[in-house]
Parts: structure tokens; sequence; C-alpha cells
């Protein structure tokens, strides 16, 4: 909201996860801050314009146990949508792995699909990759979009940007020897091979996993993920092997340098990895939103302001 001028007031927030509180507290203002979404009562909660929201995405992710609603995790989706039952905000955006679309053959979206129909919204949904919207990287999400029905308005998801971006363009210069690595094996590999690293390497002497896989910063990250996994890169600008740093983990996920993370650097790869890439809940919300939300000038005062969560 604040990247695109919106003045908007957030009432509340829920995150069970006490490092992320801290993140979220020290870059925004919040009336309401609540851990625990199976312990909270919908009618306490102040009404709202919008809801975002997002649920665990380990049960349904190719990374996690894929155990779907059998997960407790997997099942918060349907707090969430007891909130928007009793609240009925305008508008709702909802976001998880695109792997919640096939779990099970196809049965466990199907399940949660019909919640989401049983609501008085208009409901899109669509997988968005996070390259065509402005970030180096590789990330697909699905969002669920829901419009109150008795607000005439139709709804489209934004098309996917011609602009294509490397990680070249998201480089932030720091002491970068903090984040080299053992090259040896690698240049051993890279000499029998007889190559060079164009957009990605893969190591024959690693049978499987992230660490097989070397990117070229000409290319894209790939999906930057919750676990503690740093994308290996080989920098074209600086001519070294290194892991892409926090701060450009930040850059590429939209948040800006200005973001502050008040946490360890671990803290900080989790949540990224689990939040939702800005650029498209950006680009979401411009095609979401009537235009009275939106400042033409930063200056202006006349806007209607927003009541999100």
């Amino acid at each position: 909201m604040k990247q695109l001028g919106i003045k908007h007031e957030n009432k509340f927030m829920i995150e069970i996860d006490k490092f992320a509180r801290q993140t979220y507290l020290a870059n925004h203002d919040v009336d309401n801050v609540y851990d625990d979404i199976t312990k909270l009562d919908p009618a306490e909660l102040d009404d709202i314009d919008i809801f975002v929201f997002g649920s665990p995405c380990q049960s349904f992710s190719m990374q996690g146990n894929r155990r779907g609603l059998e997960d407790t995790r997997g099942t918060l989706v349907f707090y969430g949508l007891n909130i928007i039952k009793e609240k009925q905000p305008k508008y709702f955006i909802y976001e998880n792995v695109k792997g919640m679309l096939n779990h099970d053959g196809g049965r466990t979206f199907a399940i949660i699909k019909e919640a989401f129909d049983e609501l008085n919204y208009d409901i899109k949904y669509e997988v968005l990759n996070a390259k065509h919207y402005g970030a180096a990287q590789n990330r697909e999400r699905l969002f669920i979009v829901g419009i109150r029905k008795d607000i005439d308005q139709d709804f489209t998801f934004p098309k996917p940007s011609k602009v294509n971006f490397c990680v070249n363009d998201f480089i932030v210069n720091c002491k970068y020897k903090d984040y080299t690595f053992d090259t040896t094996t690698i240049e051993v590999a890279i000499e029998k091979k007889k190559t060079d690293i164009k957009k990605v390497f893969i190591l024959p002497h690693i049978k499987y996993g992230s660490d097989k896989k070397i990117y070229s910063t000409k290319g894209i990250s790939p999906c930057l993920l919750s676990g503690n996994v740093r994308p290996k890169f080989y920098d074209e600008k600086n001519k070294i092997f290194r892991y892409m740093t926090e701060t450009e983990m930040q850059h590429i996920q939209g948040f800006g340098l200005n973001f502050i993370f008040p946490v360890s650097n671990r803290q900080v790869r989790k949540q990224i990895g689990n939040s939702i890439y800005v650029g498209v809940l950006n680009e979401i919300s411009k095609m979401l939103l009537p235009q009275q939300y939106f400042k033409a000038d930063m200056a202006q005062t006349d806007t209607q302001e927003l009541v999100a969560a």
C-alpha cells in the first residue's frame, strides 16, 4: 500500500511467528496485533475494506511434506475464510503455492474452492510468476481474489510485463567475502566439462539438492524459499562465486532497500521465503482497487482511505 501511495489504515495483523511480527511492526503501524488465528474470535476484529492473507505453503509445496488438509497448517486457510464471513470486507486477496491446485489429484483445491465459493463474493484465481512482474526470480504462486457481490466491479488479473530483469539489476554492494564458498570442486567440474557459466551450471559430482546448481547473475534467481537455502551464483560483475546476500534477496522480493529487518540473517531468509512477492501484490491491487484509493499526486489529501488487514 505504501509503495502505491494508497492512504490506508492497518486495523490488525495476525502472525504466530514472533520474529515475523517484529519485522512487520518495525515497518508498519497497526492498531491490533494477534498471534494464533485458531484462538481468535473474528467478531472481535475491526471492520475492514480489504483482507490480504496467506496460509503455510509447506502442506502443498513440492518442497514440503504435501500432506495437504491432513496437516494442521493446511487447514489454516479456513480460519481466514471465517474472518471474511464475519467481517465481509469489500475485497480479499489470498496467496499460496501453485501446488495447492494439483494436490491429491486436484481434490484438495476443489474442497478449498468450494469453501471460497460459499462466501458472498465473486471469485477469480490464477497462477502468476514473479518474473513477469518486475522480479529476477522464478516464483510461481496461486492468487485467489474476491470482490463482494454487492459491489458492481469487474476484475482481471494483471498481464505479464514485457520487461525482463536479471539478478545483475538487483546486486547491492557489500562485503562479498562473507558470502563466498569453496570453489575447488566447481573449478574442476568446469575444466572437465570445458564450459563456462552462463545461465545455470549443473555440478555433476553433487547428486541432488539446491547445491547442485550455480546460477549466473545474467539470469534470474530460483524461487527464494523459507528454509535456510541460499542460492549460489557466479557474480558476473565482480567475477566471483558467491551466495546471494540477504539484502539482494530483500531487493528481489520487492521490499525495497529501506525495509527494516530487525532479526538475524537466518530469520531474514525465512521471512523473505514465506512472503508474498510485493510486485505481484502491487499489480493485483492496481487492477482491483477503485481509483479513488490512489493518490494521483503524493501531495494530494482528498483520496479515500482504505481500511486494511
